[in-house]
């Protein structure tokens, strides 16, 4: 069999496993070699964020003591995309590292994972050979393999 490269991530994280087989054994070895924990994914907004709310003057001038909020509303989706994008990239250069004829498998939890696929150029794309829609990044050994067996 061929060896194989597995890679699995959710917002939080990405894990590439090289799998090798030997002439000897049935069963792989796997082997870690990339283990990413965004920081920009763990933790709450509030500590993100530095400026309180209602803080600097702004609003209508015409009533005194107003002040805006400077709410982004949207900043959570703001955080998420960045991640998205960050982890692509991860993803890009993992593939550009390995051998043409090397089999790719790829999993990513369901939330995000047609917004990376959507990051991925159309060249490492092709590269794919098995894509799960499942969060996979707690899941070590031969138990990772078999997610990706063909039913």
């Amino acid at each position: 069999m061929k060896n194989k490269l597995l890679i699995v991530l959710d917002l939080g994280c990405l894990k590439a496993w090289h799998a090798e087989y030997d002439d000897l054994s049935t069963n792989p070895r796997l082997q870690l070699i990339q283990d990413v924990n965004l920081i920009s994914a763990h933790g709450r907004l509030s500590d993100k964020l530095t400026d309180g709310a209602g803080r600097f003057p702004g609003g209508v001038r015409s009533i005194p003591g107003l002040r805006a909020s400077g709410e982004r509303h949207n900043i959570q989706l703001e955080f998420d995309r960045r991640n998205i994008k960050q982890l692509a990239a991860w993803v890009e250069e993992l593939v550009a590292r390995e051998q043409p004829d090397v089999p790719i498998y790829f999993a990513a939890e369901r939330e995000i994972h047609r917004q990376v696929l959507d990051r991925l150029s159309p060249a490492t794309r092709a590269r794919l050979d098995k894509v799960v829609p499942e969060d996979l990044t707690k899941i070590n050994g031969q138990k990772l393999l078999r997610h990706f067996a063909t039913p």
